[in-house]
Parts: structure tokens; sequence; C-alpha cells
């Protein structure tokens, strides 16, 4: 009959567990020259989050400017200023009354403008109105898409991705 036996010790031949320190160094020698390749991808992809951020905030306001307006049955408007988006009641042009005061992501920055709406959801003036957004720094490119806001005559209000190219 064979006898099993229990082996406490590891011959030389056995194989090694875990990681000698040259390879754990080698491993965070490649991950480190990753992140330095792709950290400025990356501040490009911080930018370009918060001028989405910021554009679909000033979308939302817009919106609701127009739907106050017509719940309303009176004059609202969206009005922008530097990082302020502010929809106000404009029914007693004396004495205004701020509905919504929002501010855009940091570092963004958005062109002045005024839309007023009236009862119907249409912009008063029944022209094309536009309202760009940007960084601080006021660099829009192929990598750094700023978005704008175009409101149409007839109440039409989208968001377009890049207001530096053609905005359907």
């Amino acid at each position: 009959m064979r006898r099993l036996t229990l082996r406490t010790k590891r011959s030389p031949v056995d194989a090694q567990d875990g990681m000698t320190l040259v390879e754990l160094m080698i491993g965070l020698a490649i991950v480190a020259i990753l992140l330095v390749a792709a950290a400025p991808a990356f501040s490009d992809y911080i930018i370009n989050a918060r001028l989405r951020e910021s554009g679909n905030l000033l979308y939302s306001q817009a919106l609701i400017a127009q739907s106050e307006a017509i719940k309303r049955n009176n004059v609202v408007r969206l009005s922008t200023a530097g990082s302020v988006i502010q929809v106000v009641d404009r029914s007693d042009p004396g004495a205004p009354v701020v509905l919504h005061e929002r501010r855009t992501a940091e570092g963004v920055t958005l062109s002045a403008a005024d839309v007023d709406f009236g009862g119907q959801g249409w912009p008063l003036n029944f022209g094309a109105a536009a309202v760009d957004l940007a960084t601080a720094a006021g660099a829009c490119s192929s990598q750094i898409r700023c978005p704008g806001l175009r409101v149409d005559g007839g109440g039409g209000v989208r968001l377009c991705g890049d207001h530096t190219a053609v905005c359907p």
C-alpha cells in the first residue's frame, strides 16, 4: 500500500507567488507614462463636460422661460450675462420678478442676450436669437466644442453642439 505524505517545504523548482520589486516598479513606470500621455486629452474632456453641462442648463432655462410665459400668458425674459442665467417675469416692467437664477459651471461664460417670450411662447421680436457659450479663455476649437442656444422666430428652442460650426 502506498503512503501519502504532505510536503511542508517547497523545493526551488516550485512556482513563485506574487511579484518581485522590479516587476512592480516596471508596472508603475508604464502606468505613469500612460497617465502623462493621457493628461491633455483628459483636460479637454473636463472642459467639454463643463461646456455641455452649462449648455444643457441654458437650454432647460430657456424652456422654463418659454413655459412660464405660456403659463402666465405674459412676457417672460431669458437673460444671460457672464456666467448668470436669469428667468425674469416682465409683466410689470417697472418691477421685474426673478423667477429662476442659475450659474454656469466654473470657467464657462455666456454671450450677453435677452430673449423675451410672449404669452404664445414665441419670441416677441420674431427674429432668431442666439446665446453662445465659451470658456473663460474664449478658446473654441475642434477639440473644445462650445455649444450655442438658438431660438427661432416660431419659438423653437434648440441647443447646437458647437456654435462655431453650422448650426441647423
